[in-house]
């Protein structure tokens, strides 16, 4: 049991577990942890982050991706009663990390990393209307990129080229057209160009998380009155507004949002309390009902911490109805990062 200790203690034993992980061969997972590192603002978890971002930079492919390409074969893909794939978007989550280190050093080995990564897009074969399919197999918009690839996109705007703001708004943009349900505003987890259908249509928790956060981080680097802006503002508005509705008394979000008998699951909630509190601070929403749902979803968590700093109730890759839960990188980042918005760190 976690609530005895200090929010601060809780940060250092889990990223004291998440340094101790193997996440060689992880690129989305190990994003979210390095993300979650950084966010700690401790000079022996950022060190840790850099010498995973060298190393994800020293096993960037010839085609420009990161931390080998998401082209291993991932056990947890049979999983699934999706057809085998091999990802495209993931390892770009990776470059928000590589561009914070080029922010913070200068070094041009973090920028040419990035550009490396940013231009391989160039040649993905994408939908008829640009869009990024996040997969290589076929043409489908996942919920996942828009914190996979966006963010990055963003910041890449920021730092090297602003034509990474009219990609991060675009893709978002594309996603919102064939995932977001005009009803409720939530996201849909995958849409395939080709037929025109839903290969995975349900409101997954992870997924309008990775929505919500992703729009909320793309918006830190989007300068004001940029064009498309106020739409990602009324697109991550329409997401919470649901989502908080959804909420368990427990504090928890279901797996899957819109469904009671699916599991009480710990990533999804700790992605809302982390965007809750981003879109409060940046003035996106405003209200201590929000305030509220991001406090009680995060307090619930705290208790999930074991004593050697692993985060359970983790549901795990790649995101399924039927996923077990477990301890995942991405699990540990995502405890991180949303401690790390809460006053008492």
């Amino acid at each position: 049991m976690s609530t005895s200790i200090s929010t601060s203690e809780l940060i250092d034993r889990v990223a004291q577990h998440t340094i101790s992980r193997d996440m060689e061969a992880e690129d989305w997972e190990k994003a979210v942890a390095l993300n979650g590192l950084l966010a700690t603002g401790s000079p022996e978890h950022e060190q840790a982050a850099k010498e995973l971002v060298d190393r994800s930079i020293a096993t960037q492919t010839s085609a420009g991706q990161l931390t080998y390409g998401s082209l291993d074969y991932k056990p947890w893909i049979d999983r699934t009663d999706l057809p085998s794939f091999k990802g495209q978007s993931d390892p770009a989550a990776v470059g928000h990390a590589v561009l914070d280190f080029y922010r913070k050093t200068g070094d041009d080995r973090y920028r040419t990393a990035a550009v490396r990564q940013y231009e391989y897009f160039d040649d993905v074969d994408r939908t008829e209307e640009g869009g990024i399919p996040h997969i290589r197999e076929r043409k489908e918009l996942w919920v996942d990129a828009i914190y996979m690839v966006c963010p990055f996109f963003a910041r890449y705007g920021d730092l090297v080229d602003e034509a990474g703001f009219e990609e991060a708004v675009r893709q978002i943009r594309l996603q919102s057209k064939y995932l977001q349900d005009p009803h409720t505003g939530l996201f849909r987890h995958a849409w395939r160009e080709q037929p025109n259908t839903f290969p995975s249509g349900t409101f997954w928790s992870r997924g309008n998380g990775w929505a919500a956060a992703g729009i909320a981080d793309t918006l830190e680097f989007l300068p004001a009155g940029y064009d498309g802006r106020a739409e990602l503002e009324t697109t991550f508005r329409e997401i919470v507004s649901e989502a908080v509705t959804l909420q368990d008394r427990s504090g928890y979000w279901h797996h899957i949002l819109d469904d009671p008998t699916s599991p009480l699951e710990a990533s999804g909630t700790l992605m809302f309390s982390y965007a809750l509190k981003r879109g409060l601070e940046q003035g996106l929403i405003e209200g201590e009902d929000y305030l509220d749902a991001a406090k009680q979803g995060f307090d619930v968590c705290r208790d999930l911490v074991d004593e050697d700093g692993a985060v359970h109730r983790i549901a795990e890759p790649p995101g399924g109805e039927r996923m077990p839960l477990g301890v995942t990188s991405y699990g540990q980042g995502w405890f991180l990062l949303a401690a790390s918005q809460f006053d008492d760190v």
